[in-house]
């Protein structure tokens, strides 16, 4: 079968509804229709859309049209009609974005630290700080011994020093005495 009789007989499945037909004509067409829109899309809109995006918005629009609406004779008139809508889409976006003062996208601007670095600091710790402070925490009880590693808990759970020379039945002076030997561990 020559290529022209592919297309025509892929053409007619598209048309009868063939789920089959739909499919192919959607793979071999796709990638394509993805390179159009990324030479269309402004750069300052590629790190907010998906190029795929716009690929799936033209096929669901090309695919609500009314197959008695157009003809195609050949492939490449197809994807020229595929391209036109997929720089109309793009166009819509792009007029959306720059056109209207509500989604200006040149009137955006970055956010930044009080410090005034891009880096912005999450109010809780990630979960990589969590499990390094863990085993910084591993690490210091080991160098004390068992008997004072209640003292160290207690500490980390936030008691006060009295309350856990109470709670561990020891003096405040050795209670304030492991908390020098933590702190010369850390400084």
């Amino acid at each position: 079968m020559g290529e022209s009789a592919a297309f025509a007989e892929l053409i007619a499945g598209f048309r009868a509804g063939n789920p089959t037909s739909i499919n192919a004509l959607c793979q071999q067409y796709a990638p394509y229709l993805r390179a159009a829109v990324r030479r269309q899309l402004h750069p300052r809109l590629r790190t907010r859309f998906d190029s795929l995006d716009f690929v799936q918005d033209v096929w669901a629009s090309f695919l609500a049209i009314p197959t008695e609406r157009y003809t195609f004779d050949t492939p490449e008139a197809l994807l020229a009609f595929l391209n036109r809508m997929a720089h109309n889409r793009v166009v819509e976006v792009f007029r959306q974005r720059f056109g209207t003062q509500k989604d200006d996208i040149t009137r955006e601007q970055g956010v930044s630290s009080e410090d005034g670095s891009d880096q912005i600091r999450a109010p809780v710790p990630t979960a990589s700080q969590l499990v390094i402070a863990d085993e910084e925490w591993d690490r210091l009880r080991g160098r004390f011994p068992a008997g004072q590693r209640m003292v160290l808990e207690l500490l980390r759970d936030g008691h006060s020093h009295e309350d856990i020379a109470r709670l561990a039945g020891v003096s405040l002076s050795t209670v304030n005495r492991i908390v020098r030997r933590l702190k010369d561990f850390t400084a």
